[in-house]
Parts: structure tokens; sequence; C-alpha cells
């Protein structure tokens, strides 16, 4: 292609495709984010969640379990267990009136009673020690003061009275996070012999079986699974940026060079790649007021291939092309950098000559002619040579594009008319 690349007429930048681009790299962008940050969200919350469910349900268990042992111990008329140092009778239940707390047995062996409550606290002690869990009965209103209730106990307490059928928190403590959980106990006849003297009714709630169990290691795991839930977010974030910016990049190439072939289509000839007759008149119009602002000469000729119509006719219209084609990069090869050639129409040519006067107009214009002659004549193995007409004309101060190029045609009908192959101006050959 002859000069296309160099003087493409200027065009707006590509803004509008860069905002395309950017805005769709945004949106893009935005929405994979808001997915993921949906995604990973819903899937943190819902792995703590589980796990906070599988604490719940852990103290559930230890309450029914508490239950069962308390009925079971209440179903026997309490458990005696051996006197041992730290084993000492229940002083609570020494001051009950026909209550029998220590018996012996044939060998002198001295064993103490163990209510539901005292039994409950001795477990709990156990599992405690072991860093299991902590278990206690406690009521508005105990018989044993170390039973009395802590602020979460006594609020949780009030609850269950008003029909909340249990309550639990998360505890942070000094000591480290507990799970707090408070189910209700209720008065049965069996609890007469001891509390009796409260005014319970069967099917009252005469207090709850306290739960804490230790979270600290679950605190610690569900940091660390917060922790790989960010690191996977940020992980798949980064893959589906770089796979977008890929993308929009690979696109933004595709783009580019497809609006540079549409521009380049709507300016220039697809047969020769010449500028077009649109893009001559844009170029006429940017050189003439250059040529106003600076005073610098200003030429243009008009060139046409002699007898085209028979070449066509007589040797084909792939032939006529072939010779068009040879014309037009002969033209380029001789013309400056400054200067411009368009394929004007057909097998007209035009060329803008910048700072030329008209002599010096018509030497380039006669190298042009005795060049397609010379390098033409071997086409189609001798058989065909083709020759130019040329016009030549300068311009004249105040003239509009259309008559400049008309007086540039004048003189190539000129030539044509005294002969062709020649070179002519408007006035003179």
């Amino acid at each position: 292609l002859y000069k296309v690349a160099t003087q493409t007429p200027k065009v707006l930048p590509h803004m509008r495709k860069q905002r395309f681009v950017t805005t769709f790299m945004v949106t893009a962008l935005v929405i994979v984010a808001l997915v993921l940050s949906g995604t990973f969200l819903w899937f943190y919350l819902r792995t703590e969640k589980l796990s906070m469910g599988l604490v719940h349900q852990q103290a559930q268990t230890l309450f029914r379990q508490i239950v069962l042992t308390q009925r079971w111990v209440t179903q026997h008329g309490g458990v005696f267990v051996q006197v041992l140092p730290g084993v000492d009778p229940n002083p609570y239940l020494t001051s009950l009136p026909g209550l029998k707390v220590t018996i012996k047995d044939e060998d002198g062996v001295r064993y103490t009673l163990r209510n539901p409550g005292l039994a409950t606290r001795e477990i709990s002690q156990l599992a405690n020690e072991s860093g299991l869990f902590t278990v206690r009965i406690t009521s508005l209103k105990p018989v044993n003061t170390q039973n009395s209730p802590d602020a979460f106990e006594r609020d949780a307490l009030r609850k269950l009275e008003n029909g909340i059928n249990e309550v639990s928190k998360v505890d942070r403590t000094a000591k480290g996070v507990f799970y707090r959980y408070v189910a209700p106990l209720y008065y049965e006849t069996t609890c007469n012999r001891c509390h009796s003297h409260q005014g319970y009714n069967n099917g009252d709630i005469r207090g709850g079986i306290s739960i804490s169990i230790p979270m600290d290691k679950l605190v610690d795991e569900m940091k660390l699974s917060r922790l790989y839930t960010l690191f996977g977010f940020i992980v798949v974030f980064g893959t589906m940026f770089l796979i977008l910016f890929i993308i929009a990049r690979r696109f933004m190439r595709e783009l580019s060079f497809a609006q540079s072939e549409l521009e380049k289509s709507a300016c220039t000839d697809s047969l020769t790649g010449l500028f077009n007759r649109k893009t001559a008149e844009i170029r006429f119009k940017e050189e003439i007021s250059r040529h106003i602002r600076t005073g610098e000469p200003l030429s243009c000729l008009m060139l046409d291939v002699d007898h085209f119509k028979s070449v066509n006719d007589n040797h084909g219209h792939q032939i006529g092309d072939m010779a068009l084609v040879e014309v037009a990069r002969i033209v380029s090869e001789l013309s400056r950098q400054a200067d411009v050639v368009f394929r004007y129409g057909g097998e007209e040519f035009l060329v803008l000559l910048t700072n030329t006067p008209l002599q010096s107009a018509l030497i380039i214009a006669e190298r042009m002619r005795i060049k397609v002659e010379e390098e033409t004549a071997n086409l189609r193995d001798g058989s065909l040579s083709v020759t130019i007409s040329c016009g030549v004309v300068e311009y004249c101060d105040n003239e509009s594009v259309e008559k400049f190029i008309g007086r540039a045609d004048a003189a190539l009908y000129r030539a044509k008319d005294n002969g062709r192959n020649r070179v002519c101006t408007e006035n003179a050959s």
C-alpha cells in the first residue's frame, strides 16, 4: 500500500472505544466481585451457623443427659456414696425431717446420700477438671445458695418463666469464650421430699440447668476458616480479574485492528491502496488552509491512463486492474513524503503537491509519465504498454477545492486532446 499508513487523515481519538472497554471491565469486575463476595460470605456464614448449631446441639444433648441422670437418681430415692476425704454429708439434707442421710454397712463402712442437685454438681466438677463443660442447677429460689444464678442465668430464668423454651449466648470473658445455655427444670412429685416447702406445683418451673461449653478452640478454627475464606476469595477474584484483563486486552487489540481497518476502508481505495475521492476533498481543504496561513505554493496534477477502456476490452478487467495497480505504485514511488496520491475515480489519479510551484510540479509529472511508459512496456509479455496523460495546475488564491481540481481536470483533457501520453497545464503543453 502506498503512503496510506503515514498519511491517513486525522480522526478523533479512540476515546469511545477506550471508555467502552473500561466500562466493560469495571462492570464485569463489580459483578464478579459482588457474586464472589456474596458466595463466599454465604459460605462463611453458613459454615459459622453450622458450627454454632453443633455447639447448641451439644448443649441440648448434655441437658437431656443431665435431666435423665437426675430423674434416675430421684426415682431411686437418691444415691448413697462412700464417705471419703472430701466426701461429706450434704448439710441441706440433714436438716430435712425423717430423711436418713448417712448409713453404715455390715463392715461399718459409712455412706452418705447424694441428691440429684449434688450429683449434678459433682459430675460438673469432673467435667470441668477435664476441660469439657460445666453444668449446674440454678434457681431464682435456690435451697442451696451455691446454686444462686449469675446475671446471665437470672435473665435466662426470667425468660423461661415467661414461656421461652431455652436461652443461649456466646459469652466472652477474661477466662475465654464460652457457649452458655439454660433450659427449664420442671417441678415433679418426686421433688416434694426436698422442695415441698417452696410452694411449687407439679409442672412449675423450679429452676434451670445451666451449661457452659468452652469455645476457644472453635473460635480459633472459625478465625482460621475466615482467613481461608478470604484467601480463597482473593485467589478466585484475582484469577477472574486476570482472565477478564486478558480477554479485555485481546478484545482491545481486535477492536483496534477492526476500527483501523474500518477507517482505512473508509478513506482508501481497495484495489490500489491509495486514498479515495472522499479523502481527497478533506486533504485538499486542509492543504489549502495551510497554504493560506503560510503562503507556501500548492500544486496538483491529475493523470489518466490512456485508452483504458481498450485495455479492459482487449485484455480483460483483471489485466486492467493490474495496470491500475502498477500505475499507482509508480506514481506513489515518485511522489515525495509530503505529497499525497489519490485514486480519484476509474482510471483517474490525483496527486496533491505541497510546497510546490507549477514548474516543479511539471517536472514531477513528466518523471511520472516517463516512468509509467518505461516500466509498463512489458506488461502481459510485451503485448500491453500503458501510458498516462497528465494535467498540472497551481493553486490560485480564494478558489474552492472544486475549482482547483476542475482546472487540473481541464489541463488533463488538454493533454488528451493534444495526443495523450503527455503533460499539460490548463493553458499550454
